[in-house]
């Protein structure tokens, strides 16, 4: 991580000068200065507008795995705008059938009832599985679906948590090499009758790349659509790159900075989307794999990237390994920016940021 004076420039210009004042108002400490803190933050209207081609932008919303689904696109010429977009929530609704842990059937509650035995999956469940365990190995851990094993004796509405005991029993399984996979067979396995396994840190990610593909296959050339703290900016918006804004983790009404971004992913990890607080602590839902409690490095962590499978399971993978070690492993994967938010109000941005003028 670099540091860079507070008298920088925009070009994404205009959004340093921005970030700055902002900043100023906000009474935050910039460290170093970068991209974005994204959350549900896009301008986009509710009404309908033209663009210079003649398409016309229409915004819709919805739920889907768990969460608030939004979508603002240029309708292509002779398309009807809603009818992508319940195309778009129909295929989120196959997905999460398909991966979330508590409905029945689906690929995770069938591998996580299923003791040792051997489980079939669908091909896509397990080329995300493959995935998972490739995050895995590259941040030594951080990032283990297996957390879940742990994870499902939490109780964020009840404001529940493990005790020691509970803790203590089941924090060995987890271990990511504990998910088997046989790629002859699409199977899988889990070693130990304890695991339990949870895609949340990535499915999302990789739903916003399957809306990508289907929203390209439609001739949609300009949308930005969010999946809760995952999202997309696809294209120029009439002419101009897509500004979305970044919030701050304890302030959700008072964005610090807005950037134009343009054909990439975003993801956001933060300690303030699922969380209670107990004697003072806040107690949320990003725990880490080492002790099965919540990960207190950083109140946030966004990740920038091409892919979106990727920019979400490195976001979490981030906010888990905290600003030293987890920004180092960004810098050294190409096409990949952060910004992360320390529990002390402080900026960290990746050098690629600071370079491109972002």
């Amino acid at each position: 991580m670099n540091s860079l004076p507070l008298s920088s420039g925009e070009s994404r210009l205009a959004f340093l000068v921005t970030f700055l004042v902002k900043c100023v108002i906000n009474s935050i400490v910039v460290t170093l200065i970068g991209s974005v803190f994204f959350f549900a933050a896009i301008e986009a209207v509710a009404f309908t507008h033209t663009a210079e081609d003649g398409s016309e932008y229409k915004t819709f919303q919805s739920k889907s795995m768990g969460t608030l689904f939004r979508m603002e696109l240029a309708v292509p010429s002779g398309q009807n705008g809603r009818e992508i977009f319940d195309a778009c929530l129909a295929k989120l609704n196959v997905l999460e059938a398909r991966w979330s842990p508590w409905i029945e059937r689906s690929d995770v509650w069938n591998i996580n009832q299923s003791g040792t035995s051997f489980v079939s999956v669908d091909g896509s469940t397990f080329d995300l599985l493959a995935r998972a365990r490739q995050i895995s190995e590259l941040t030594g851990g951080a990032f283990d679906i297996t957390f879940a094993s742990v994870g499902y004796l939490y109780d964020f509405r009840k404001h529940q948590r493990p005790n020691t005991d509970q803790l203590q029993a089941h924090l060995d399984a987890i271990n990511y090499t504990n998910v088997q996979l046989d790629v002859e067979k699409m199977q899988v396995q889990l070693a130990d009758s304890r695991v339990k396994i949870d895609l949340g840190g990535i499915a999302k990610g990789e739903a916003i790349d399957a809306l990508l593909r289907l929203l390209k296959a439609r001739g949609v050339r300009s949308a930005y659509f969010s999946l809760g703290g995952d999202s997309y900016v696809l294209g120029q918006k009439k002419g101009y790159s897509w500004m979305l804004g970044i919030r701050h983790p304890r302030s959700e009404d008072t964005p610090i900075a807005r950037i134009p971004l343009e054909d990439v992913a975003v993801s956001t990890s933060g300690d303030y989307e699922r969380f209670y607080i107990d004697g003072g602590e806040r107690v949320h839902h990003i725990l880490s794999p080492d002790t099965g409690v919540s990960a207190d490095g950083l109140m946030s962590a966004t990740v920038i990237g091409p892919q979106g499978w990727k920019t979400d399971a490195l976001s979490t993978s981030l906010f888990v390994m905290g600003a030293k070690r987890g920004m180092a492993l960004i810098e050294s994967l190409p096409g990949y920016d952060a910004i992360v938010v320390d529990p002390n109000g402080k900026i960290f941005a990746t050098s690629g940021l600071i370079s491109s003028g972002n």
